[in-house]
């Protein structure tokens, strides 16, 4: 079950859309000195991959010395959304790490994470996010709407692999996505930004087991932070007596069970 089909199994709408990356205006400003139709097409965002190769073949070594590093990073990230877009994920990572490798930016290394996303790959997509929010004060006069989206997607992405592991009976599967959601909250608590945080919920007409498996991904998430053996055994008890029958004898049933 992939993060992808289990968002649609549960009806989330698409996130990390907040993610793919503009084209700040000042880098638009530099392509218009040397090419006014690729920045036409770029304000449009009805930019090509053949346009950009052109530009970067034949037109990028016009710039200041000072705009070229910048524009070809943000040059071939475009170029690695166009292919995410059009499902060729592989190709549009490779465009990626080129991208990575002539500068680095924590909002590529969000994309990066987005496209690990698109075929499954958590532990890398979650290592980029962490890259990503690591070199979250050079996110600019945008700062705090990447985060946001940042966060929604890194977190909704986690609580999905905790409920992915729980729906297959893979424990430590579910535990590593509520121990990754744990360490994202952390971090946007610290932000001032735990109101970014994803929040999974169900339609009312959805499955007995889905709503059942929910509840087990809130349980752990309340309970995998609490370090104390005895407090999140009194934790836990809270919750079995909520569905223990009251006219039932807990030690009686325990020793139905040995015998």
């Amino acid at each position: 079950m992939t993060i992808a089909s289990l968002r649609d199994k549960i009806g989330l709408p698409s996130f990390g859309q907040g993610l793919v990356k503009g084209f700040p205006p000042e880098h638009v400003d530099s392509v218009e000195i040397a090419s006014g139709y690729l920045a036409d097409r770029i304000r449009e965002d009805t930019v090509v991959a053949e346009d950009i190769d052109s530009f970067i073949k034949d037109t990028l070594s016009l710039l200041p010395k000072s705009k070229r590093t910048d524009v070809l990073e943000h040059l071939l990230a475009k170029k690695g959304i166009l292919q995410c877009q059009a499902s060729a994920v592989l190709e549009g990572l490779a465009f990626y790490v080129e991208a990575l490798t002539v500068k680095e930016t924590p909002s590529t290394w969000a994309l990066k994470g987005m496209a690990f996303l698109q075929i499954d790959r958590l532990d890398e997509a979650f290592n980029a996010f962490e890259r990503a929010f690591e070199l979250r004060q050079e996110f600019g006069v945008q700062k705090q709407a990447y985060l946001h989206d940042l966060m929604i997607t890194w977190s909704t992405s986690a609580q999905l692999r905790g409920l992915g592991g729980i729906l297959e009976q893979n424990v430590s599967e579910a535990q590593r996505g509520v121990e990754e959601y744990l360490a994202v909250s952390s971090k946007a608590n610290a932000e001032g930004l735990g109101a970014s945080l994803g929040n999974l919920a169900v339609d009312y007409n959805a499955s007995a087991n889905l709503k059942s498996a929910l509840d087990e991904l809130n349980l752990m998430v309340r309970l995998l932070p609490i370090k104390d053996p005895f407090e999140g055994w009194r934790e836990l008890s809270k919750e079995v007596s909520k569905v223990w029958p009251k006219d039932v004898s807990a030690v009686d049933a325990i020793r139905e069970q040995r015998g």
